[in-house]
């Protein structure tokens, strides 16, 4: 992930980082129910299904998802 600032990364950047455009993050987010959960019980799935992933990604990936789909973020 770019470090260059704290903005959101760049569709490329999820890409790059993860193996996979955000779109298909969010679209195994959605088959898995997601859209129900709290912030915790995303990142959650993504060490059980995910674990390549770093804590950083799944985080950031939880918090935009989360943005997407008109979930509460934590602060």
């Amino acid at each position: 992930m770019s470090e260059a600032n704290n903005s959101t990364p760049s569709d490329r950047d999820v890409l790059e980082g993860t193996g996979r455009h955000p779109d298909e993050w969010f679209a195994f987010l959605d088959i898995a129910g997601a859209s129900k959960w709290q912030h915790p019980q995303i990142v959650g799935w993504f060490a059980t299904n995910a674990d390549h992933l770093s804590n950083d990604w799944a985080e950031s990936l939880a918090a935009r998802y989360a943005a997407a789909r008109g979930l509460t973020i934590p602060e």
